[in-house]
């Protein structure tokens, strides 16, 4: 395009309103730019530069506040408060701005990189935008309170409604009837499948048909092993099918790791990976003191991990195992305890020796997460652990024991009386989950896909 015909060019006359917020100012926002870029050197990107120079000029008029945050303050809507609650790294970028500083300048007196600080700028506004507005109603749509709908979606979204001020709903699914009950609700967040009638084409289109964003959650492959207590049900019912379905039709995805993203990426490429995290304050979480039960060996998982706890063998038949899970290998011994609810299941930890974590080596498990892991190091607590995805994500020498090739012998002989070496694996493995899986975080990726 010339610069004549981006001067009459009706997307930079739009841009000119939606700066100036008046028809005569926006005329000669316009005008300024074109006399500016007369003078200025050819730009590969001319549309893009005279765009550029509208804002920087609307900007010098505003004594360089971003018109965004600052053009419509009143008594009723107090910036600074919204800015007090953000997370302060990016509040002090919008303050920055609203000081009179420009990106070159932050970029150079605090030593960030500019593409990165141009990104964070970006995320900075978002987060503002939807603090500032409080537009946002979030439905969570759960066929059950389990595990998945737990981890993934209560404690999250309940976390991101407390430090966001966003409206967050939890609706049960029983046989699609949440449809009825979106008044108001701008996004829908669910875990694999949305549609307890398994027709998530049809329910995603009503969704859409609404203004609603589609967000899908994905925490395992859909493919499971033949072993799998799943697989009858997933291969009757073609669940296999009915999540990729989900996974096209969703505007957003979000999942556990890399590993399952990659899986993730052929269907939707709209895909962000946020990691497992706990909530400190959570009550089942929060803890007044840690310790160890000594030379003790601790299991807790559902009835689908059986097929790992076979890789246990006898191993531990002599020590005292505590197993709590509703199915375990016939020969195995140990003292077999009912599973918690999943509202109370980690008080378990507190008090618990060393955690046992046995994983099958296969793609199913590989896409798994590393929350039994993140569990355990929230506690403090020494781990011995499969040396497989997902779990060599976190997995080092200084933070658990690895059991390569099965050797759960040689693992028990080096760590069972080593009471030193049992509290700096645990203290270890805390460190390290505390540095890597944040749900603060954690839910600043979601929010920015929001």
């Amino acid at each position: 395009m010339t610069l004549e015909e981006i001067y009459f060019d009706k997307s930079i006359r739009d841009y000119a309103l939606k700066l100036s917020k008046n028809k005569s100012d926006a005329d000669e926002l316009v005008s300024a730019a074109f006399e500016i870029c007369l003078t200025k050197p050819f730009k590969n990107n001319l549309k893009g530069f005279f765009a550029m120079v509208m804002r920087n000029q609307w900007l010098k008029k505003c004594n360089k506040k971003d018109p965004y945050f600052f053009e419509d303050e009143s008594e009723d809507l107090d910036v600074d408060s919204v800015l007090d609650n953000m997370s302060h790294y990016h509040s002090n970028i919008l303050r920055a701005i609203y000081n009179g500083e420009n990106l070159t300048q932050i970029h150079r007196g605090a030593s960030i990189g500019y593409k990165t600080l141009k990104l964070d700028y970006k995320k900075a506004k978002k987060e503002f935008k939807i603090m500032y507005e409080k537009n946002i109603k979030v439905a969570i749509v759960t066929q059950s309170i389990s595990a998945v709908a737990y981890h993934r979606l209560i404690v999250p979204l309940a976390k991101m409604s407390k430090d966001y001020g966003i409206e967050v709903t939890c609706l049960i699914n029983k046989e699609d009837d949440f449809l009825q009950n979106l008044e108001g609700v701008t996004h829908v967040i669910y875990n694999r499948n949305i549609s307890a009638l398994m027709k998530p084409e049809e329910t995603i289109m009503i969704l859409k048909s609404k203004g609603i964003k589609v967000i899908c959650d994905i925490d395992d492959y859909w493919i499971l092993p033949k072993y799998h207590s799943m697989k009858h049900y997933y291969t009757k019912t073609k669940m296999d099918k009915c999540v990729v379905a989900n996974i096209k039709l969703a505007d957003q995805i979000w999942t556990t790791t890399k590993a399952l993203a990659d899986k993730i990426m052929p269907y939707n490429k709209n895909v962000e990976v946020v990691k497992n995290a706990i909530d400190p304050l959570e009550k089942q979480f929060a803890y007044e003191d840690l310790s160890i039960d000594f030379d003790t060996f601790f299991y807790s998982g559902g009835s689908t991990h059986v097929h790992d706890l076979k890789l246990l063998g006898d191993t531990f038949n002599d020590e005292e195992f505590y197993i709590k899970t509703p199915k375990k290998p016939k020969r195995m011994k140990g003292i077999t305890q009912q599973l918690s609810g999943i509202v109370d299941y980690a008080k378990d930890y507190e008090d618990c020796g060393i955690c046992l974590i046995p994983l099958k080596d296969n793609v199913f498990n590989s896409c798994k997460s590393e929350l039994k892991m993140i569990e355990a190091g929230h506690f403090a607590k020494p781990v011995i652990v499969s040396a497989v995805a997902p779990y060599n994500l976190l997995s080092t020498t200084k933070n658990s024991i690895k059991v390569h090739n099965n050797e759960w012998d040689a693992a028990l002989k080096k760590i069972k009386g080593n009471h030193n070496m049992q509290v700096d694996l645990g203290l270890k493995l805390k460190e390290d989950v505390s540095l890597k899986y944040n749900i603060v975080k954690e839910n600043a990726k979601r929010l920015q896909t929001l």
